[in-house]
């Protein structure tokens, strides 16, 4: 990849926040579903904390992997796009330069602007690279994620959220499954309520709608691990 569209490749501060709100959603729900499974087996809390931290260190690497191997994907992908696009560059520069042309035409420029414009950027490889890469394949600055960066995202928010439902059990509480519901439960209001500062939706309508996902997680999770006990 050339130096200038690689530097142009840069993380926007809120690019991480779709990875780490799915970490933390995966985390709850499924640990929760773990931990409410095990404790309805009439298992100690030693037995669910043990069983819950295994889960959580489990689904945290693996979410990790996820991420990485994902973000790798992608990044290898566009690599591979911009490539091409170089390529065709040096190869057939009449009909890249054509192919300039028409998008310009398209955006509503002149033929005089259009030809002052290609001029322009075709008179420096580098730039004329980068102009196929934003207009042509429609790839933008920070189009990729850095696989370690999203690994990590996953893979830390992942084991975070899984500590909110154990943490009761790890604690000793009275009552530990119906705090692990009811803190598990908050946690997912928060996250969503904190969201919505980035999306400017009302924070009650995002917390709700995480809160109605974690719900029906948990409960399709502990329906069809009971439906599947039944049945064995």
């Amino acid at each position: 990849m050339s130096r200038s569209v690689e530097a142009e490749q840069h993380r926007h501060p809120y690019e991480l926040l779709g990875d780490v709100i799915l970490g933390l959603n995966d985390g709850i729900v499924t640990t929760l579903v773990f931990a409410l499974s095990v404790s309805g087996a009439a298992a100690s809390n030693q037995a669910v904390v043990i069983a819950g931290l295994a889960e959580m260190l489990a689904g945290g690497v693996s979410m990790f992997l996820g991420g990485f191997l994902a973000g790798q994907s992608e990044k290898e992908a566009v690599e591979h796009q911009i490539s091409v696009e170089r390529h065709e560059i040096e190869a057939e520069p009449e009909e890249e330069r054509e192919e300039l042309r028409q998008i310009y035409r398209e955006k509503g420029f002149t033929e005089g602007q259009t030809t002052s414009i290609v001029e322009h950027l075709t008179s420096d490889t580098e730039r004329w690279l980068n102009s196929m890469v934003r207009d042509e394949l429609m790839i933008r600055p920070g189009h990729f994620v850095n696989p370690w960066r999203r690994g990590a995202a996953l893979g830390f928010s992942f084991a975070a959220g899984a500590l909110v439902p154990i943490s009761p059990f790890l604690l000793h509480m009275s009552r530990a499954a119906l705090v692990s519901v009811v803190l598990s439960l908050l946690l997912l209001f928060g996250t969503g309520a904190a969201r919505s500062r980035f999306s400017h939706s009302s924070w009650v309508r995002s917390g709700a709608q995480m809160v109605l996902v974690g719900v029906i997680g948990t409960i399709a999770g502990l329906g069809i691990g009971r439906l599947l006990s039944s049945g064995l």
